[in-house]
């Protein structure tokens, strides 16, 4: 959550932070009161407990409470699986990509799904399908082309933190695969906030101002308030700090590289050296790169 010190911050109004550029008039007051009003708001429902944001709901849930149980077998987790239709589609897509089945022996049913792709898979699987739903959410139909190009880019990031955790590591890829999903979880949280407030809705600017500034922290508060494990968090906190390290080490440093080399693969500005040791291994891994994205898609 969101500590007293960051909810003062806010209240306080920017502090010893600058305040995020907002259009060409950097110092327009209406601006700045309207990004002060929106985060003021914000860092109180994280404060006190109020998230409402439906990050991981119906299939999600069901499956993180499935495998709560340390006696869940392939058979009773693929009969929850198979009750979420987009799940069980998803995660058969998986099995049969060519990261997960490089000898190319297609698999038609969810049990044998599962248990090639194993128990941390399904529950990436299912953080997909939570994504898509907020992405299609009524909430975010006022930003419905934000929403698209953040799911889009959060699939490329998955996708390529799979690849270099399983490469250069020894972290397990599924994790980082889950990391690569909702490292921008928060951006989701603040647009689907931002539906509200029609001020907002007319300055774009001035919101992608704040989301870019603003997304990793709530992103740490959104999964704290899930006790996700610290690692994640960590990773979800400071994926945008700039520093990356090669090769990686740590589930930060995967999922940091992961978002620069998504950036730059999609043609965004990004940190990444066009020489940098990153792309000849996802050159290498292009097709099973390509497979995860589609079969999250």
């Amino acid at each position: 959550m969101l500590d007293r010190r960051d909810v003062d911050q806010v209240q306080r109004g920017w502090g010893d932070r600058n305040p995020p550029p907002v259009s060409d008039a950097t110092c327009d007051k209406d601006a700045d009161q309207r990004a002060f009003k929106f985060l003021q708001e914000i860092a109180g429902d994280l404060s006190g407990n109020g998230i409402t944001f439906p990050t991981f709901i119906d299939a999600t849930v069901k499956v993180r409470n499935a495998l709560n149980d340390p006696n869940i077998d392939a058979g009773r987790l693929a009969q929850v699986v198979s009750g979420e239709p987009m799940l069980a589609t998803k995660l058969v897509r998986m099995a049969n990509s060519a990261a997960l089945n490089p000898g190319g022996r297609q698999v038609a049913d969810v049990r044998t799904a599962v248990m090639r792709v194993g128990f941390k898979a399904v529950r990436s699987t299912a953080a997909a399908v939570a994504v898509q739903q907020v992405r299609a959410s009524k909430d975010l139909a006022p930003f419905a082309a934000e929403a698209e190009r953040a799911w889009r880019h959060s699939l490329d990031v998955a996708a390529i933190a799979y690849v270099l955790a399983r490469s250069l590591t020894s972290l397990n890829p599924d994790e980082a695969l889950f990391a690569g999903l909702v490292h921008d979880i928060g951006r989701f949280y603040l647009l689907s906030r931002a539906a509200k407030y029609p001020e907002l809705i007319e300055h774009r600017d001035e919101l992608e101002a704040i989301v870019r500034e603003w997304h990793p922290s709530i992103g740490e508060a959104v999964l704290q308030g899930l006790n996700l494990p610290e690692a994640l968090v960590s990773a979800v906190a400071n994926h945008e700090v700039g520093d990356h390290h090669f090769p990686p080490k740590t589930l930060t440093d995967v999922v940091t590289l992961a978002n620069l080399a998504a950036h730059s693969r999609s043609g965004d500005s990004g940190d990444l050296p066009q020489d940098s040791p990153v792309f000849p291994v996802l050159a290498d891994a292009a097709a099973e790169v390509q497979s995860l994205v589609e079969a999250l898609r």
